[in-house]
């Protein structure tokens, strides 16, 4: 993995660790107001639907924000590709005038040599 793989795959596990972490809580915060009403009456306990809710909603933010982050890894990767194309082009194009210009010259030195 290059990096950059590496990076992205370390946000992406930070993000769902979150996400688990935050449901652990939610889970142990249910159960401790559950048992500590046993028996007793019980008061109205969280939605679960909204929480779930609330939990994807935090989510798809996460997966918004490494979505942005790829985009921007990807497209600075693609700049640099256009950039070391265009520095070899130019590297060849000054090596193939360098080379003629050599090769006019040893023409230039033999002609001269045998005359």
């Amino acid at each position: 993995m290059t990096a950059s793989t590496e990076q992205f795959a370390d946000i992406a596990k930070r993000g769902q660790d979150l996400v688990t972490e935050s449901v652990r809580s939610w889970t142990g915060a249910v159960q401790g107001v559950t048992r500590q009403f046993a028996g007793e009456a019980r008061p109205q306990l969280p939605d679960a639907g909204a929480a779930v809710d609330r939990v994807f909603d935090f989510y798809e933010q996460v997966l918004g924000h490494q979505r942005e982050l790829a985009r921007t890894v990807v497209g600075a990767g693609s700049s640099l590709v256009d950039q070391w194309n265009d520095q070899a082009a130019s590297a060849v194009a000054q090596s193939t005038e360098q080379a003629a210009d050599t090769a006019k010259k040893a023409g230039r030195t033999t002609r001269s040599a045998s005359a």
